[in-house]
Order: C-alpha cells, then structure tokens, then sequence
C-alpha cells in the first residue's frame, strides 16, 4: 500500500501485484529496497541517460578581484553577470569560485558565457584550477548569446575538452580576465566519471 492509502493490486496479479503502488504512486521512493542500491544513487545513478552531475555556482557570487564588475542583464541566469568592462583592459582581473566536493573523479569546468560588444575579440578568458596551471588554460568561446560550454584549452593541439583528476575537498576555479567585455555568468563543475 503506498502513502496515499490506495491498494491498487488486483488478486490476479499475484506476487507481481506488490509492485503496482510505486508505479500507481509518484510520491514512493525506492530508497531503502537494498544498501546497494541507495550506495550507487538509487534513481538517479541508474538512470543512464539522466542529468550528469553539476555543480554550479552564479558568477556574481565568487571572489572577484580586480576591474570584475556585476552586471544587468535579463538573459543572465539570475539577471546579473560579472564582465570586466570594455576598455578597462586586463589587469590581473579574475573570478576565484569555490566548489566543496564530497566524491573523488573526474571532472569537467562548465561555464556559462557570452561574447562582449566586439564579437570574435571580447570572447576569452585564463582559466585554471587550483590556481594551476601558472598562466592559465587560454579558453575561448564564440556566441552573443548566454550559452554553457564545456572549457577547453585553444592552445591545446587536441583541442580536447579540460578534465581534472580531483579529490573530496575544496577546489578553486579561476577565470582571469584575456579580453575586457567577454561575459561569465556561471561556472560549474561536471563529475563525469571515476
């Protein structure tokens, strides 16, 4: 019987019939049917084509050093943005974000972005995890509009997506100012794996 006190099971049915109130009732749960189960993420680990894991955080509630300045803008998650203004030029500028994670692996940077007012030139940032490496990955992203990306390193001969090998912990994600404009309104961090 589930929580809303309705026995859907007809007789014919038999010991099959003991499933039918978790799938007649949304609000069950299946948690508690094995320690494995809920060890692995019940539901959600076994979804396969499910959501991956992400942690995001608002660009806006970072560290922000520097010529970063919060911004309005009604397409931003949140409505607000952090840029360092155009003409304002680079100069030791950057957004230090904070991730407290509790599962060691893999991970990928997600950042949510826009290019600035001068398209193909206010679209890149220095990018590092663990302030490593010392200059930055050179991350660069095409698109007026907020969009999320997965960050890459354009000096990277395979042009391959960045992956961090992490540990349970604190994990700081910098994004330094290159080009003055170039818009960051997100960043996350994707576990992809063990």
């Amino acid at each position: 019987m589930c929580a809303t006190g309705i026995d859907a099971r007809p007789r014919r049915w038999g010991r099959w019939g003991a499933l039918l109130p978790l799938v007649a009732c949304a609000a069950c749960s299946l948690e508690g049917l094995s320690e494995a189960w809920d060890a692995e993420g019940g539901a959600a680990a076994s979804s396969g084509g499910g959501a991956p894991d992400v942690l995001d955080l608002e660009a806006e509630g970072c560290n922000l050093y520097g010529n970063f300045k919060q911004m309005a803008h009604p397409e931003a998650s949140g409505m607000t943005y952090v840029v360092v203004p155009e003409e304002a030029n680079c100069k030791e500028d950057r957004v230090d974000c904070s991730f407290e994670i509790s599962r060691a692996g893999t991970y990928q940077i997600k950042a949510r972005v826009a290019e600035g007012p001068d398209q193909g030139k206010d679209s890149s940032f220095l990018v590092r995890m663990d302030h490593k490496p010392p200059l930055g990955h050179y991350y660069d992203f095409t698109g007026a509009e907020f969009h999320d990306d997965i960050v890459s390193d354009a000096d990277a001969t395979d042009t391959a997506l960045l992956t961090f090998a992490l540990d349970p912990g604190t994990h700081i994600v910098s994004f330094e100012c290159r080009e003055d404009g170039a818009m960051l309104d997100q960043v996350g961090l994707l576990w992809i794996g063990p």
